[in-house]
């Protein structure tokens, strides 16, 4: 069975129909959802979401975009989120270098606290990194990752930093931009070992091709891993395998 890594079902967006959309997951064949925290308000919501549905699952963090609202304290209280039992990671965070919102400054050091804290907890880091490849590495220390297992989601990098990516031994996750018509990310498919994977749908953002201009959902996960199988050359079957095999690794046996 499938698990959306990367599903923002906390937002308002799905305020009126969250049981539904659950539902449909479910009736899909997604066997967990794991929902990120931006803040420290939608990671408690996030948690929430986990102590009210049994496949939910949740992970506490301060995105790069919200970096600059961080109050003092906010990381503590990131932590003390992170010892509920259904927490399996930390995020996301990471440097967003598109938008810029928070001063690249802050982003990085709001993001080696995060790294440093996975390595303390052993929790899963997940990462956004946007328009931040190789040199935003150099910045905040290789030496930062040691010791720290993790996914870039929603990788919109390059080939190259895909490679080093699976060199660390961290994952790349796959969503709705790698079926879209002449992606560029079907290279990035190719390149990236099975065994490094994993698919989201990062909802409600970027639905698959099928689905463009519709708010995305956790059901249409199925559709990465299925343009994954057809990217590699290999039955679906063997995809979801080795996807559901790469999701214990990283979030543990429950996720």
């Amino acid at each position: 069975m499938l698990a959306d890594t990367h599903a923002h079902l906390d937002f308002e967006d799905f305020d009126s129909d969250r049981e539904d959309v659950i539902r449909r997951a479910v009736e899909a064949g997604v066997r967990h959802i794991i929902v990120p925290g931006i803040d420290v308000k939608s990671s408690r919501k996030a948690v929430a979401l986990a102590e009210r549905y049994d496949m939910v699952f949740a992970a506490a963090g301060i995105h790069p975009n919200e970096a600059h609202l961080a109050a003092p304290g906010d990381m503590e209280e990131i932590r003390r989120i992170a010892e509920h039992p259904k927490v399996v990671a930390l995020g996301e965070t990471g440097l967003d270098f598109y938008r810029d919102r928070a001063p690249r400054g802050t982003q990085a050091r709001l993001f080696i606290e995060h790294l440093d804290l996975a390595r303390e907890t052993g929790l899963a880091v997940i990462a956004h990194f946007r328009n931040a490849e190789e040199e935003s590495i150099e910045q905040v220390g290789p030496e930062r990752f040691r010791g720290v297992r993790g996914v870039f989601h929603c990788f919109s990098g390059s080939v190259q930093f895909a490679e080093r990516i699976a060199e660390m031994g961290w994952y790349t996750g796959f969503a709705g931009p790698l079926t879209f018509k002449g992606s560029d990310r079907s290279a990035v498919a190719r390149a990236v070992p099975l065994e490094r994977m994993l698919v989201e749908t990062d909802s409600p953002f970027l639905a698959p091709q099928r689905h463009r201009g519709k708010r995305n959902e956790p059901a249409w996960v199925a559709e990465i891993a299925e343009k994954l199988a057809e990217i590699k050359g290999i039955g679906f079957g063997d995809v979801v395998a080795a996807l559901d095999r790469n999701t214990r690794e990283l979030f543990g046996a429950g996720a």
